[in-house]
């Protein structure tokens, strides 16, 4: 019989309320409270980027030619304490930064900067990737975030291998099963060293995370950067509405796995699955994020002279390709007026 998922709290899995209990196993990080006024900011569609970014409209960000004639010049908003702060925060971090709201990050928004990255080198990137993302909307939407209510977080910088990731699943305090968080790609190197990634991530579990995070049902996310270097990345719900289950169904996750886990010997041994041979190419869960289609077909629109008979052979990814080479090209441009 399947077992009912018990009801989600999400306040718990909001950064401030558990990084302060983790902070010396997890990547540095730093916080900054969104105010109200930059709150509805942050909401609202239109993406104006704020004075202090030394910018006027989202439109010239991408170029006049995209400017309507009758549109009127719209007048930035300014939030310099707010700004202010994300500024020193991207200092202390040595001028970049990965940024999330409380629950997640804008991985839906890396189109809008001039490298498709998650990398924000400056205020106009953390502005950019913020407005444009519908997954932090829904985030800053939400009202059981915890005491500290909406904020925006600053991870430092690392570059971080794919294959080095990995999503733990933990049921009534149980380690249950890990999978790679670049799932279904291939990694030789998971198989060759098996038994040295289960070892370091149970050790981190057993010895720093399961006595000390307050529920018993969740999901954290671990990079293993060498043998005996585990580091946390982040918590999430043990619930399909909101986490992926990756190499998993999750119905086995919430019946069958983990049963038989009796004894501290049978805890050192979770289910790892991974993919133990090259396939070949694999869906890339990443691929389905990119630029939008109003987007696309606004920069068809602005290609005058293609037929329809030429328009039907440009498939999206000529496009892409298209609008991000302009994209790079007015940022450029816009880098050099700035100096």
């Amino acid at each position: 019989m399947l077992e009912r998922p018990k009801p989600l709290s999400l306040k718990t899995f909001s950064f401030p309320e558990w990084y302060k209990d983790f902070k010396k196993i997890s990547i540095r990080s730093h916080i900054v409270n969104i105010p109200p006024k930059v709150l509805e900011y942050l909401k609202d569609e239109m993406i104006v980027l704020p004075k202090e970014c030394n910018e006027t409209t989202h439109e010239n960000e991408l170029g006049d030619d995209y400017l309507d004639e009758d549109t009127e010049e719209t007048v930035p908003p300014e939030f310099p304490d707010f700004s202010k702060a994300l500024q020193e925060k991207l200092r202390i971090l040595n001028g970049s930064a990965f940024i999330k709201t409380n629950f997640h990050c804008p991985k839906d928004s890396v189109w809008i900067t001039a490298g498709q990255t998650m990398r924000a080198r400056s205020l106009s990137d953390v502005y950019m990737l913020l407005k444009a993302s519908s997954i932090c909307k829904e985030d800053l939407a939400c009202e059981n975030v915890g005491e500290q209510g909406h904020v925006v977080v600053l991870r430092q910088w690392t570059e971080i291998h794919p294959g080095t990731e990995f999503r733990c699943f933990v049921k009534n305090k149980c380690l249950i099963a890990i999978s790679p968080r670049d799932w279904p790609q291939y990694h030789a190197h998971i198989a060759q060293h098996k038994r040295d990634i289960i070892n370091d991530i149970v050790s981190l579990f057993k010895e720093k995370i399961k006595e000390k995070f307050p529920i018993d049902d969740y999901v954290f996310d671990v990079f293993r950067e060498t043998k005996d270097e585990v580091y946390l990345v982040d918590f999430s719900p043990f619930d399909e509405s909101v986490t992926q289950a990756l190499a998993f169904e999750w119905p086995e996750l919430h019946s069958s796995l983990g049963v038989a886990i009796s004894t501290p010997e049978d805890e050192d041994d979770p289910e790892f699955r991974y993919l133990p041979e090259d396939c070949g190419i694999q869906p890339n869960p990443r691929n389905n994020y990119g630029i939008p289609h109003d987007v696309i077909n606004l920069f068809k629109a602005q290609q005058g002279t293609a037929t329809s008979t030429e328009e039907s052979e440009m498939d999206a990814s000529t496009v892409n390709d298209l609008l991000i080479n302009r994209l790079r090209e007015e940022c450029e441009s816009q880098s050099r007026d700035d100096e």
